[in-house]
This record gives C-alpha cells, structure tokens and sequence, in this order.
C-alpha cells in the first residue's frame, strides 16, 4: 500500500542547496525513522522562474545513491530569457537521502514531482494464505497441496474464484428450480 503526495523545491540564490530525506526529519522529531525504501522520490518537471536573469545559465546537480556508489551529475541546464523555461524530467530516486544543488546561476529554479510513501505493507504476507485458507474447504485444500504450484498464492487465489464462481452458478440454478 503506497500513498503519493505532490512535491515540490525551489532553489534560488539564497538557498541554493537541498536534502531530500524524509528518514532525517522524521528522527529530526524524535519518531521512530522509516525503514529504507519506503520512500521515493519522482521528479517529474523543472521550471526556470520568470525572475531568472535574462541569459544567465542555471544548472542544477543532484546526488543520490547509485548501484554501487554515490552519484553526482546535472540534470537540468535553463538559460533565462530564452524560449524554452521548463522541461519535463522522468527521475526516480528510490532511496533517500537525494541533494538537489543549483551549481550555477541564481535561478529561481523550481522541481515538482510526486513523493512516494509505503506503508511497510508486504503483498502476499502469511495472512493472505490463512484468510485463503478458511475460505477453501478440506478437498480443496487437498487439491492445492498436491499441486506443484501449492505456494503461490495467485495460483490459490485464482482457484478459489473459480471454485466460487461455480458453486455460485449452481446456487442459481437451484433457486430456478426451486421456485
């Protein structure tokens, strides 16, 4: 289970560097920190503020974590007064923390994105399989267990809709009769 929120930073000259990490503000008030991973970032678009100075060129570099080091590189270059004053961006930072650093120019800069939060939530956890499990009568438990997929849960699941959809077919028919 994710929720997402709008996210948003502005660099200019008199803040010209930022952390992105919600585990370092969440320690900051003395709550218990996230766990690695439950947070990421999506920095969907960049916008060079009409205030820029007319062709001053403005860099932004981020760092963040990369497969096996930590990696710096810019990821936009806007000269202002030109024609083109945003881009759009498609930058997935998986991991915390990220700094967002205006290397050149006086911007303003502004970066929005989406902020990504996860609930610790694991799919398919051991009270999927039991809650399957009461579901399923003894022979149908019996059936899946001798099957050499009896672990996969999507496998369990898609059996027991079948199984439902059938016993509810003959439900209908024998009210028709019935009545």
């Amino acid at each position: 289970m994710t929720e997402d929120y709008f996210w948003g930073l502005t660099l200019d000259k008199s803040k010209y560097k930022e952390v992105w990490d919600p585990d370092m503000k969440a320690s900051d008030k003395f709550e218990s920190p996230g766990l690695r991973g439950e947070h990421t970032l999506l920095v969907k678009q960049i916008v060079l503020g009409p205030e820029a100075k007319e062709g001053e060129v403005n860099v932004v570099e981020v760092e963040a974590m990369g497969y096996k080091s930590d990696v710096k590189f810019p990821i936009a270059v806007m000269k202002g007064g030109g024609a083109q004053s945003q881009a759009v961006l498609d930058l997935l930072f998986p991991d915390p923390p990220v700094t967002f650093h205006l290397s050149k120019g006086s911007g303003p800069v502004y970066l929005l994105g989406n902020h990504t939060v996860g609930t610790g939530e694991l799919v398919g956890d051991d009270d999927d399989e039991e809650d399957l499990e009461d579901e399923l009568d003894e022979e149908e438990m019996e059936d899946l267990e001798e099957s050499p997929e009896r672990n996969n849960v999507d496998d369990k699941k898609r059996k027991l809709a079948q199984a439902n959809s059938t016993t509810n077919k003959n439900k209908g028919k024998k009210a028709k009769v019935d009545e």
